[in-house]
């Protein structure tokens, strides 16, 4: 009979292979991906705020582009999370890496269902 090991911690070169992969992924998306985008967005605001400062008068019109901005640098933010957390899932399940809660939780189903 096979019996699945769980684990809870990498051992060192399975956490120096999960590094390397996620910066090479880090590198790609500071370059092209939604980082970059939130990058260029935050420049492009920091100069309509340094526009503003110069010319009070006139701020009001850049006022719906700077919200805009700001609106989507959050969702950008919310979607480099969600790419992330997916991304260390996969690596986590590749590895066959578990949660120590999770483990606690199965051994008490199991104990559970032996009780009864």
């Amino acid at each position: 009979m096979i019996v699945a090991a769980r684990k809870t911690e990498l051992s060192a070169v399975e956490a120096i292979v999960v590094e390397e992969t996620l910066g090479i992924e880090a590198r790609r998306n500071s370059r092209e991906g939604a980082l970059a985008r939130i990058e260029q967005l935050t420049r492009e605001r920091q100069k309509l705020y340094r526009y503003a400062s110069a010319h009070p008068l006139r701020a009001a019109m850049n006022a719906a582009r700077v919200r805009a901005m700001g609106a989507e640098i959050e969702q950008l933010w919310e979607q480099l999370r969600r790419e992330r957390a997916a991304r260390r899932v996969q690596l986590e399940r590749a590895l066959n890496v578990t949660d120590e809660d999770e483990d606690q939780e199965s051994d008490h189903e199991t104990g559970s269902s032996d009780a009864a």
